[in-house]
């Protein structure tokens, strides 16, 4: 519970500089970028984390990578706060709320959507377009396979869930059988 208030705070007052200087995607991609640099050399993560670095190489290290990586000087300060205030372990966390935040700045919302079988892209658009009609909002749909499903579709947006799966109706049926046979 504790990281995800933490992730809101950090991540909401980081949009809210995006906002205001235009660069709402520019910071979302820079983010992105320094998680993936942060996964991909866990000891430099480690020496951001490490209280038994020194604040000086901490600080050093980071401005060399921040800079490699030609972040904007606001990103750079960001993540220099991160690491100063002990917080950079929470940045997979910031970097997913931030994505969310920049979803809802831009109407857009994520679905799941799981099937049975392979969907191809135009079956996967038309479901799309089907829930954007039901939703309002532009839809980008993460597709998944799921044959546990049977047959049908799955999706959920949100809280928002359409269960269209045979599992569901056979479970329903099931439901139903029960009900008739005692009432």
């Amino acid at each position: 519970m504790k990281n995800q208030v933490i992730a809101k705070r950090y991540s909401r007052a980081l949009f809210s500089l995006a906002a205001e200087g235009n660069a709402i995607e520019q910071y979302g991609a820079e983010l992105d970028g320094f998680s993936q640099v942060l996964k991909a050399f866990p000891d430099f993560e480690n020496i951001l984390r490490n209280p038994l670095y020194p604040e000086a190489v901490k600080k050093g290290l980071f401005q060399k990578v921040a800079a490699q990586m030609e972040l904007s000087p606001v990103l750079s300060n960001f993540l220099h706060l991160l690491v100063d205030k002990k917080r950079i372990q929470h940045l997979p966390e910031i970097t997913d709320y931030y994505h969310r935040l920049i979803d809802e700045h831009s109407n857009i919302s994520r679905a799941k959507v799981r099937a049975a079988v392979k969907l191809d892209a135009a079956e996967i658009e038309k479901i799309a377009a089907a829930l954007e009609k039901k939703m309002g909002k532009k839809i980008v749909v993460e597709f998944e396979q799921d044959p546990s499903l049977l047959g049908g579709v799955f999706a959920q947006i949100g809280d928002f869930v359409l269960d269209g799966s045979v599992k569901r109706q056979l479970l329903n049926f099931k439901e139903s059988l029960k009900r008739g046979a005692v009432g």
